[in-house]
C-alpha cells in the first residue's frame, strides 16, 4: 500500500473513531436525561430516551466492529471517547423536556454531520462497504430530527 493511500485510510478510521466517541457520549448522555427527566410528557420521554441510547449502543457496536474489519483498533476508553467527541456529556441534575428536545436535537444534527463527512470521504476512496453504512445513519438521523423538530412545536 502506498503512503498516500494508508494516510487516506487512517484519515477514514480517525473520522470513524471520532463518530463512535460521539456515540458513547450520547449515549451515556441520553441515559443520564433517561434518569433525570422531569415535567410533562415524563413517561414519554422517559421510554423514548430508553429507546434511543439502546439504538445508539447498538450503532457503537456496529462502528467498532466496522473498524475491526478493516484491520484497525477502535478507541476504547472514556479517556479516548472524551477528547475525540464534539458531543458534551449532561450535567448529572434534574432537566424538562425542552432543554431535552434542543439538547438531543442538536446532538443528532452533530451525528448527522460526522456521517456525512464520513460518506463524503468513503465515497472518494471507494469504501463502499463504509459508504452504505453511513448511508442507513442518514436515513435514520433525519427522521430522528424531523420527529423531535416536530416534538418541540408547541
Amino acid at each position: 500500500m502506498k503512503v498516500k493511500e494508508r494516510d487516506i485510510i487512517e484519515e477514514n478510521i480517525k473520522n470513524l473513531n471520532e463518530f463512535l466517541s460521539d456515540l458513547e457520549v450520547m449515549a451515556i448522555k441520553l441515559q443520564n436525561y433517561h434518569w433525570n427527566v422531569q415535567g410533562k410528557e415524563f413517561f414519554v420521554l422517559h421510554e423514548k430516551l430508553e429507546e434511543y441510547y439502546d439504538e445508539i449502543r447498538d450503532q457503537l457496536d456496529e462502528i467498532a466492529e466496522h473498524i475491526l474489519a478493516k484491520g484497525y483498533e477502535p478507541f476504547g476508553t472514556m479517556k479516548d471517547f472524551m477528547e475525540n467527541s464534539k458531543i458534551q456529556e449532561a450535567k448529572n441534575e434534574k432537566i424538562g423536556r425542552q432543554e431535552i428536545y434542543s439538547s438531543v436535537s442538536q446532538d443528532f444534527q452533530t451525528l448527522q454531520q460526522k456521517v456525512m463527512q464520513i460518506k463524503q470521504e468513503a465515497e472518494k476512496q471507494s469504501d463502499y462497504e463504509t459508504s452504505s453504512l453511513m448511508d442507513d445513519y442518514l436515513r435514520n438521523y433525519a427522521k430522528k430530527l424531523w420527529m423531535l423538530n416536530e416534538s418541540m412545536k408547541g
